[in-house]
């Protein structure tokens, strides 16, 4: 019975972090609001750093920060998503 609380409670939490992270509401340069759309998505591995990921991936920071700008580098968990590539609509 547990066994299958873990999984639902897994499948809700990767539908809760695809929808966050598609719905990300950023500022556009003429002050109206837009919307973050991932395109490139990537799980945190157990000695991933925002460093490495940024690294490994040719991310600069500054876009590696506007697609994750909730994500905290010092509580970074296996399994976290990370989006490394987007637009904006």
């Amino acid at each position: 019975m547990a066994r299958a609380n873990y999984k639902v409670s897994f499948v809700l939490l990767f539908l809760l972090s695809i929808y966050v992270a598609e719905s990300r509401i950023l500022p556009s340069e003429n002050g109206t609001n837009s919307v973050l759309v991932c395109s490139k998505i990537y799980g945190a591995n157990i000695e991933d750093t925002c460093f490495s990921i940024m690294r490994n991936f040719s991310v600069i920071p500054e876009v590696f920060t506007t697609f994750n700008p909730n994500l905290n580098c010092d509580k970074m968990f296996v399994g976290q998503w990370i989006c490394l590539d987007g637009s904006s609509i």
